[in-house]
């Protein structure tokens, strides 16, 4: 994080007050994109996730407060600062925890939930298969299906991080099928034909590059399928 991006974070601290905790709330229910995968791979657009029911909920008001504070950094890819939270100026004259203390403290409550995923993605980009695993793990106890979505895909993530690429492949599968009707499963099936293309299982990637091209045209995905049965010399019907 530059030291402007400080300046401007620490010029506009999050307190704890009504209209803070709701633009917290507004800003994550809304707005947030979770990366389950490496650098510039896989992105799923979490819309609606938190629950109604719960956002007058104290702790989980308070964990998304504590998630604003942290947001920052994560958004610049400054990982290790959004984990730990050292280097972020104080705010309220509180440290900010990391993600890795929110998902820890806030464990069972959708803030929770979602910090164990943004940690899962900072230690795959970090290259931390295994510390991203623990924190996935804690993620896909959701009851939310985009979360699970989320959780699944970086395991596999993890997964690939290690080379396992056929393991990967079919975790993806996995989430494809969780992710059905949610408009998400494309991205999980080109993700999963890509590791079998890895994997060097060409029928299996072939297959799933096909079943993107007939059953999701006209998603951004399509494109890449198409590129991807180019690349294994079949023919696009």
């Amino acid at each position: 994080m530059s030291t402007e991006d400080i300046d401007n974070y620490a010029g506009t601290p999050v307190s704890t007050g009504p209209a803070a905790t709701d633009a917290a709330a507004d800003f994550f229910s809304k707005q947030w994109k979770v990366v389950a995968g490496v650098v510039g791979a896989v992105v799923v657009v979490v819309a609606g996730y938190f629950y109604m029911d719960n956002q007058n909920n104290e702790l989980n008001i308070e964990g998304l407060t504590q998630l604003s504070r942290v947001r920052l950094a994560y958004d610049v890819g400054q990982f290790d600062m959004a984990l730990s939270g050292k280097g972020i100026p104080p705010m309220d004259g509180e440290p900010v925890k990391g993600l890795t203390a929110i998902s820890d403290d806030y464990a069972g409550t959708p803030a929770g939930e979602m910090a164990a995923l943004m940690a899962g993605n900072a230690y795959v980009n970090l290259g931390k298969p295994a510390d991203a695993a623990a924190q996935f793990e804690l993620a896909s106890k959701s009851d939310a299906q985009i979360i699970q979505i989320g959780a699944m895909k970086g395991l596999a993530a993890t997964l690939e991080l290690q080379k396992k690429f056929a393991d990967a492949a079919a975790k993806y599968e996995e989430a494809a099928t969780l992710a059905d009707n949610t408009g998400l499963e494309e991205d999980c099936y080109l993700s999963a034909a890509a590791a079998y293309e890895e994997a060097k299982n060409t029928a299996k990637a072939t297959e799933l590059y096909q079943l993107i091209v007939k059953n999701f045209e006209l998603s951004a995905v399509a494109a890449s399928a198409k590129s991807g049965l180019a690349r294994l010399g079949t023919a696009i019907d």
